[in-house]
């Protein structure tokens, strides 16, 4: 079964909706490491600081019915659809790892671009995988973030 890592976000209920995103998916599929929680001021716009984390869990699920349920769950949590790639989120949850696999599921990258371009994805993910080879740039998430420490602010 592969495991999945997911990055979670929110600077609106953080806490409420990072804990009610993460018992919905332990419903789906079985958890097996999350990171600490990483506060993190809004990106692109002025905002609420975020709440994040990456979380590794194991499913038997195609990554397309992974992405429908991520979206589905960021639904019931009660996100709304923002025409603004960056704005405040209830909840945030994206695909970043689907094992080894490399492609497009429903319109997304997998890997997800953004791994090595937000600090509070790679950190965490660093955090509980470091020894994770990326499976397209077939590098550690390790020396990912090794390379990328300066360049964040």
């Amino acid at each position: 079964m592969p495991k999945i890592y997911l990055s979670l976000g929110s600077n609106i209920k953080p806490e409420e909706n990072l804990n009610k995103a993460k018992e919905l998916l332990s419903e789906k599929y079985l958890p097996k490491k999350e990171s600490k929680t990483y506060k993190t001021k809004s990106e692109g716009f002025e905002g609420e600081d975020f709440l994040n984390q990456v979380i590794c869990l194991v499913t038997e699920d195609s990554p397309d019915k992974v992405v429908a349920t991520l979206k589905d769950i960021e639904k019931r949590i009660g996100r709304q659809d923002r025409t603004e790639k960056f704005s405040d989120r209830e909840i945030d949850i994206d695909l970043l790892l689907y094992g080894n696999y490399v492609g497009k599921v429903l319109g997304k990258d997998v890997p997800h671009k953004d791994i090595d371009l937000y600090r509070f994805v790679l950190e965490p993910l660093a955090e509980i995988a470091p020894d994770l080879m990326h499976p397209k740039h077939q590098e550690k998430i390790s020396e990912i973030w090794k390379k990328k420490l300066n360049s964040f602010a």
